[in-house]
């Protein structure tokens, strides 16, 4: 039965709807996974104060590092409105693999994108919450809003570092925040 109860079929998703299906088909897995395989949690220097950074002080110097770049392109890039400067420095010029079905791969595309994002956008915003570490891969979990009205959504994009330190590869996950709550618990 459909969810008017009434026996009629749902209504067709908008494309939006589509699209947020699409990324977070392609990007949940990747994040559920790093959490499941007994990743490690990091603090960075941006998340928010209640996260023990004695486990971050206890990481591989070169996951502490990936850990550091993630957040630092995604701050540049959005917080600063910087992302060419963020991604000549943090993502590698020869590969970027892009799993958002919104955009190419490479890190031109990842420039114009965001910078086409950041122009509609004057008041984009991204609040980091946590990063996790495994590896060659980095989950950074926050809340992205596109201005100060926005109630947000819960964005977690993972990275993928080469032997270089420089990003070669992206997925994300994003999740509207929710009006209410059946837990009362915060979504980031």
């Amino acid at each position: 039965m459909g969810a008017s109860g009434l026996g009629l079929p749902d209504p067709e998703p908008t494309e939006q709807e589509k699209i947020m299906k699409r990324t977070i088909r392609t990007a949940l897995p990747v994040a559920v996974g790093a959490l499941l395989i007994g990743s490690i949690a990091a603090q960075s220097a941006l998340a928010t104060p209640g996260h023990s950074s004695t486990v971050a002080s206890r990481l591989p110097c070169l996951e502490r590092t990936n850990a550091k770049a993630a957040v630092a392109l995604l701050n540049i890039t959005f917080n600063q409105h910087g992302p060419k400067k963020a991604a000549e420095k943090y993502i590698s010029a020869e590969t970027y693999i892009q799993h958002n079905p919104d955009f190419r791969n490479g890190r031109d595309a990842f420039v114009t994108g965001a910078t086409s994002l950041i122009q509609q956008n004057p008041g984009i915003s991204l609040n980091f919450r946590r990063t996790i570490t495994q590896g060659d891969l980095v989950v950074v979990q926050s809340l992205f809003k596109l201005n100060y009205t926005d109630r947000g959504t819960v964005e977690v994009d993972t990275f993928r570092f080469d032997k270089h330190g420089k990003i070669v590869e992206h997925w994300d996950a994003l999740q509207p925040v929710a009006d209410t709550s059946a837990n009362g618990n915060p979504q980031v």
